[in-house]
């Protein structure tokens, strides 16, 4: 079959993942379909990643790069692709468990000619949510027990001659977030991207030390990615626009006096709803009753990243 001539290389970027990488690492090689390259690219971690990283592939073949200072991922990427030698490249994040045959189907799409990108799903199973602290809780609830679908860099894979006709991932603008909505809106205009059945389980960092700081850091990293997005033209239709910044939109209401009671309203329930499972499953935890306030706050601090990002035009922190 012609599927079988690819040659796949694996990019993956590490950075503090040593409470995650085991399990990656395990999924990965004991995948049904074999890949040809596996190019490790640390990007400063200051935990035993890179420990963790040479015991567990320990006699296996890979290359290793090291970052001495932390670039960020679209610079990961970029430095794995340049020295890759596979036709397809795949991204896989430090924090994915795979099915065992994710690659095989996330390949599939490539005996296509057209399809220059072929995305995963990715799931948020309860008894993992259930292991975090509090706070991590708090950041993921809302995703636990849906599947998302899309490239997000963390299970993606790509023809290479198309990311580079794109010119790789725009490092120049995106440091940890946005560069995989900005290489979707380049490989649209060059192929078709493919949406495959190839699932992921989404770990996300353990750490009983993630706290509140934390969830701003990330909501304010998220914020002005896509405000950087949108300088760059890379949000433009209605449905992508109200979903990337509907949190803006609900402060923004606030100025309108024919929208001021119906933002209101709307502002309260998110508060709730936002973390309905945490209030479901950490009733009998006191800091439920900041949760609601701390939820505004977010709202707050979306508006000032995205606005922060759209006019540097740059995702920098």
């Amino acid at each position: 079959m012609k599927i079988k001539s690819h040659q796949i290389s694996i990019i993956m970027p590490v950075h503090n993942g040593e409470s995650t990488l085991p399990k990656a690492l395990e999924s990965l090689l004991c995948q049904s379909r074999r890949f040809d390259e596996l190019i490790i690219v640390d990007d400063a971690s200051s935990d035993d990643s890179i420990i963790v990283v040479k015991e567990c592939l320990n006699e296996r073949d890979y290359k290793f790069i090291k970052n001495e200072r932390c670039h960020g991922l679209a610079a990961a990427y970029n430095r794995g692709i340049k020295i890759s030698k596979g036709d397809l490249i795949i991204t896989l994040h430090q924090d994915v468990v795979l099915e065992r045959d994710s690659l095989e189907r996330l390949i599939a799409p490539f005996s296509n000619d057209r399809v220059v990108a072929a995305s995963h799903v990715v799931v948020h199973p309860l008894d993992i949510w259930k292991k975090y602290n509090f706070w991590q809780k708090c950041f993921f609830s809302r995703l636990v027990g849906k599947n998302f679908s899309g490239i997000d860099g963390k299970f993606d894979a790509f023809r290479k001659s198309a990311l580079e006709k794109a010119g790789l991932f725009d490092e120049k603008h995106f440091r940890t977030a946005g560069e995989d909505s900005d290489m979707v809106c380049k490989l649209e205009r060059i192929g078709k991207i493919s949406e495959t059945q190839a699932e992921i389980i989404h770990l996300h960092k353990i750490d009983p030390r993630f706290s509140w700081k934390e969830i701003i850091r990330k909501q304010a990293q998220y914020s002005e990615a896509q405000g950087t997005l949108l300088r760059l033209g890379r949000l433009q239709n209605i449905k992508t626009l109200a979903k990337a910044f509907f949190r803006e939109i609900l402060i923004l209401a606030l100025l309108f006096s024919y929208l001021r009671i119906v933002s209101v309203v709307l502002i309260l329930l998110y508060s709730f709803l936002y973390t309905k499972l945490v209030y479901l499953n950490e009733y009998k935890n006191g800091r439920i009753l900041v949760l609601p306030f701390f939820n505004i706050f977010l709202l707050f601090v979306s508006i000032v990243y995205s606005t922060r990002g759209f006019i540097y035009g740059k995702q920098r922190i």
